[in-house]
């Protein structure tokens, strides 16, 4: 088993024990970067030993603004080098060639997703300078110690989800495990894991399905005295079209206006197939907009839908409305 770590989490989790506040002065204080690095290591070890790994992990870390400005100072050292050789030899289509590659790679690429989001920015809600002070230190020793695949233009998730469906499609069996406390990951079938943190429990070792589950989540009382349906959780296809109706509040993605968990849990909790789920979100939305339904439903999975595939180019292929929709 191939543990599949989910380091864009672990980053924050593992940097914040890299630094506390000094209750005298009130500042923030920096741990000595050898601990925290035993900390990512141990944490590293404690997931593959849950997970029943039998190989080494693959580590999977988004490139960020930040982390991308900081390569790309590096590669433009390289590009002034190269065109100090082309002002000697102008005519050398090798190093013209190298330099225009270099740069293309110097670019930051954002996620697929700002683009698509047209009804509320994506993870508009996000603090920008929130990183741990050790985060880009975490970000270099990952690179430097361990298998590491950094995703450009999309998210480590989406990138997670097409390394497991490869495999799955390569394997009846399970070959691999997404390790990770991000519960949108849990809508990719397969062998998934996270790790306890804080209130967050242990999640798995569990094998998702296809149709996946649901599962309400009461929390408190109605006026009437009545549990109150606070959330839905859960997995598979079923999971991805609850959030479909109750959208991600943490990154800002609203999903069917006016629909919360009572809408998903009634609308989802008796169908037996993927089809009838995706039926039952085509009902709400075809009420909600009338004609329109198609593009507001496109933006919102476009904007949920862990990514299955890239194109020839590279670029993530969007999912697509369903046939059976249509």
């Amino acid at each position: 088993m191939i543990p599949l770590i989910d380091m864009d989490i672990l980053r924050y989790e593992v940097g914040s024990k890299g630094q506390y506040i000094d209750e005298e002065t009130g500042d923030v204080v920096m741990r000595n970067f050898n601990y925290v690095a035993e900390c990512l290591d141990q944490k590293i070890r404690e997931i593959c030993a849950l997970v029943w790994a039998t190989e080494e992990p693959i580590c999977f870390l988004s490139m960020d603004a930040r982390t991308k400005k900081r390569h790309a100072r590096r590669i433009n050292k390289k590009v002034k080098r190269l065109e100090k050789k082309l002002e000697a030899n102008p005519l050398d289509g090798a190093a013209q060639q190298e330099v225009k590659k270099l740069q293309e790679e110097a670019k930051y690429k954002p996620n697929f997703r700002e683009a698509v989001a047209k009804k509320k920015e994506y993870k508009v809600g996000r603090k920008p300078n929130s990183k741990p002070l050790h985060y880009d230190n975490i970000t270099e020793y990952l690179l430097a110690k361990y298998n590491c695949v950094m995703a450009e233009g999309l998210e480590a998730d989406d990138l997670l989800s097409i390394y497991q469906r490869e495999a799955l499609a390569e394997s009846k069996d399970p070959t691999t495990i997404i390790c990770s406390r991000d519960k949108d990951l849990r809508m990719v079938p397969g062998m998934h894991f996270g790790w306890e943190c804080g209130k967050q429990a242990q999640f798995g070792p569990e094998l998702v399905s296809e149709l996946g589950r649901i599962k309400p989540i009461y929390r408190g009382k109605t006026a009437k005295g009545e549990p109150m349906l606070a959330e839905m959780k859960g997995t598979g296809m079923l999971f991805f079209c609850v959030q479909l109706i109750t959208g991600d509040s943490v990154d800002s993605i609203p999903g069917l206006p006016g629909a919360g968990p009572r809408a998903a849990f009634n609308a989802l909790n008796n169908v037996k197939t993927v089809d009838e789920a995706l039926l039952a979100v085509k009902g709400l939305y075809a009420k909600k907009f009338g004609d329109k339904w198609k593009e507001e439903l496109l933006e919102q999975g476009r904007l949920l839908w862990m990514v299955e595939k890239l194109d020839d180019a590279g670029k993530p292929v969007m999912w697509e409305i369903p046939e059976v929709m249509l």
